[in-house]
């Protein structure tokens, strides 16, 4: 199964396949021009049958990976909105402690005081937080085992496997036969599109994956993000996920309703393909589509924010001015920062290139310890800037802020994680600010507070990277790095598929170098060192404009593909005579009718 950007790239290019066709046959003619206006009047219903597949995925969830990435969307936003907080302060204590005479100098060094303690309050309440999505997200528990890996009899398959492996092409034909009006004529194109992107994507996909999807289901999902990824970068018309989900939403401004036309079209067209007495009951379309515009309208969330900019020029001068004596850090020395997972850089303990990852390596890459240090490091200094303040308005030293900054950190007065930050009055008059402004340990705030706010962004592009690389959200720039840049080309390997490896967690980043799966067989035809966009004309030209032309003339002599291309390109749907872990497997090919 595809991402929703190829699937939208893939009804675009089909769309244009059939108006360039050179059709002669009057019949073609006829039922061309029909789709054409249905195309034209219901765009919406059209994108929506190219997602159908995701549709009955989210159907089927049992919701976990969108309460998790609700989880994590929030608590970006939140850390986001902190980085802007502390832009904010920062410029506010810059300002008017460069000129305390300033008519504004004295609110803005009062409003940062307090807004600077309401900043360390809202960090250290966001610890359990962070810690816990990131063990429930390290897990990868939400990535479910394929019915297929399970040995699962077919009858007891859920219906997004069903969709994939079995009747597809009957399911699709049915679809055509049993639309109406533009709206549901549209939804069957848009998942005949589907039909052919998925055959043709996921060939790509299991080349580039080392297998398919049901052996390699982490390494899967960040190929498939990735693909989406490169595909949206290449063609700059593609609509972002936030915009999918205004294209295909219906209903009221305060309920998505997904069409009913569509739901019963989808609902007798699964009565027309299936026995649905040797299948579970179908699953409910309305809450799978809600939750397929939740999570579109979630993964658009996640930009990563501006570098903070440097202090301002006249603080730049007094901390930078004499390079004997840099600006204090800190950055306590016993606290590595975590590179991204596979980009050239460590994974845990594993160097880049090491085949063999240990057990720690995807325990390291998420711990997510950078903002759990920064964290605590806002606590410190916001202790000892409480503390200082009235000392600096008084022209004093102030001893906590010696000992923190000069020595050792954390070695005389560590915080302790669990006593939340008082908000303190720190008010100050227009002479204090005058004599904070010429103390030397002011200009070791302004670098502190701006070695702060660069630690909040390195905290946050590491969470960036730990929620990609868990394959909850899209790498976008990040598709240059080594771990996600090896799905934009296909692989020089004669064997193929890879069996699933022993420890999935922490080796998925790696191409499998498990048993081969016999029988061997060939995952596409695209060419070594093949790009995404190869599969794209592929699907229209191949698979959906054929079909389209059959569907049409009445004719029925094509094949129910696996969508998963579970055992390489143009494979029928499949059974095993027995157990998939067999050596060889018993790849039987279902008859049409088969179920």
């Amino acid at each position: 199964m595809i991402d929703y950007h190829a699937h939208t790239l893939a009804l675009e290019e089909a769309s244009k396949t059939l108006a360039a066709a050179p059709f002669t046959d009057a019949a073609l003619l006829s039922a061309r021009n029909e789709i054409q206006i249905d195309l034209s009047v219901a765009n919406g219903h059209a994108m929506l049958g190219a997602l159908v597949d995701h549709l009955f995925a989210h159907a089927v969830s049992d919701g976990s990976e969108l309460a998790l990435l609700n989880r994590a969307a929030d608590l970006w936003d939140r850390g986001v909105a902190l980085y802007n907080d502390l832009g904010s302060v920062r410029d506010r204590f810059e300002s008017s402690l460069a000129a305390p005479g300033d008519p504004d100098a004295l609110s803005q060094f009062n409003t940062a005081a307090f807004d600077v303690q309401l900043f360390a309050q809202k960090a250290y309440a966001m610890q359990a937080e962070v810690i816990g999505l990131r063990d429930d997200v390290s897990s990868l528990k939400y990535l479910t085992t394929h019915p297929r890996q399970l040995d699962e009899p077919a009858n007891s398959w859920d219906w997004s496997s069903l969709l994939l492996g079995r009747r597809t092409d009957a399911l699709v034909r049915n679809l055509s036969r049993l639309a109406h009006d533009s709206g549901t004529r549209a939804f069957a194109f848009g998942a005949l599109a589907s039909y052919g992107a998925n055959a043709a994507g996921s060939a790509y996909l299991g080349a580039v994956v080392g297998g398919p999807r049901r052996s390699h289901r982490f390494r899967d999902r960040i190929a498939r993000n990735t693909i989406g990824s490169w595909l949206s970068r290449k063609y700059l018309t593609t609509p972002s996920p936030g915009k999918i989900a205004k294209i295909v939403r219906f209903g009221g401004p305060n309920r998505a309703v997904l069409p009913s036309g569509v739901e019963q079209l989808l609902k007798d067209a699964l009565k027309a393909t299936f026995d649905l007495s040797r299948t579970p009951e179908p699953p409910n379309l309305q809450r799978g589509y809600r939750r397929m515009l939740r999570h579109l309208q979630l993964i658009d969330g996640f930009s990563r924010p501006p570098v903070p900019a440097p202090p301002q020029s006249v603080w730049l001068a007094k901390l930078y001015g004499d390079p004997s004596n840099p600006p204090p850090s800190l950055r306590p020395q016993d606290v590595g920062l975590s590179g991204d997972p596979g980009g050239g850089v460590s994974l845990g303990s594993n160097s880049s290139g090491n085949p063999a990852p240990s057990q720690s390596d995807n325990e390291k890459s998420s711990t997510i310890c950078g903002i759990i240090v920064a964290i605590l490091i806002i606590i410190d200094l916001i202790q000892a800037f409480v503390q200082c303040i009235v000392q600096w308005a008084k022209k004093q030293t102030c001893t906590f802020w010696d000992n923190m900054l000069l020595k050792k950190l954390w070695e005389k007065d560590p915080p302790d994680p669990r006593d939340q930050p008082p908000t303190t009055d720190v008010t100050a008059s227009s002479s204090e600010l005058t004599a904070m402004a010429s103390n030397d340990q002011v200009t070791q705030l302004i670098a502190c507070l701006f070695d702060i706010h660069m630690q909040i962004w390195e905290a946050l592009d590491r969470a960036y990277h730990f929620l990609t690389f868990h394959g909850l959200i899209y790498p976008q720039s990040l598709i240059n790095v080594p771990v996600y840049s090896q799905f934009t080309s296909v692989p020089a390997t004669s064997q193929w598929p890879r069996r699933p490896v022993s420890d999935p967690v922490n080796r998925y980043h790696l191409y499998p170098g498990s048993p081969l799966e016999h029988p061997a067989a060939a995952p596409s035809g695209f060419p070594v060192g093949a790009n995404p966009d190869a599969f794209v004309p592929l699907a229209a030209s191949r698979f959906i404009l054929p079909l389209w032309e059959q569907i049409a003339r009445g004719e029925t002599d094509t094949q129910n593909l696996d969508l998963d291309a579970d055992r390489g390109f143009l494979h029928p749907c499949w059974a095993t005579g027995k157990s998939i872990n067999e050596d060889p497997v018993n790849v039987r090919t279902l008859d049409y009718g088969d179920q």
